[in-house]
């Protein structure tokens, strides 16, 4: 059970600590600095998409206008589109990070988890089932969890970001 608890923190990346808080509902310190960092890394990738997008949707308009090119014009009109729903959807994580980080909750999955796996063409997508909730985690995680044993999961309320997990009772 050592070395599996051992197994499931590495995974997770989460310290005895981590999961004490976890435990009590709360966020623990190094987990804030870790979704505060997180979000603000994520914010500056999406500045930095939007303007690279941007640049290249105006070049590909003026291109298109300059030149009477239906194509390249139309190639920046859907440059537009896809940067206003990429910044869409990382507006959308800013707020789900923002919300975690002001509640400070914690959110426990208890139950038997139920591994499974789905074979794809060129992937395979790892799920982990506990409690009716589906979780899509990477390959160390799945691995890390014993299928139909007893678990405890800690997440996060509104983004539903793992944070610990140990063997239930």
């Amino acid at each position: 059970m050592k070395a599996e608890g051992g197994a499931l923190s590495a995974a997770l990346g989460f310290t005895a600590a981590d999961l004490q808080a976890n435990r009590q509902g709360a966020l623990s310190p190094a987990q804030l600095e870790r979704m505060e960092h997180a979000r603000r890394r994520d914010a500056l990738i999406a500045a930095g998409l939007f303007c690279l997008l941007a640049l290249a949707a105006t070049a590909f308009v003026y291109i298109g206008q300059f030149n009477r090119n239906v194509i390249a014009s139309g190639a920046g009109a859907m440059l537009i589109i896809i940067n206003a729903i990429m910044i869409g959807r990382a507006g959308r994580a800013y707020m789900r990070l923002s919300g975690d980080l002001r509640a400070g909750n914690v959110e426990r999955l208890s139950g038997d988890v139920e591994r499974v796996l789905r074979r794809g063409r060129a992937t395979d997508s790892y799920l982990l089932r506990i409690s009716g909730v589906e979780l899509n985690v990477t390959r160390d995680i799945f691995v890390s969890f014993e299928h139909n044993a007893p678990y405890r999961i800690y997440r996060t309320r509104i983004s539903q970001v793992m944070l610990s997990a140990e063997r239930g009772s």
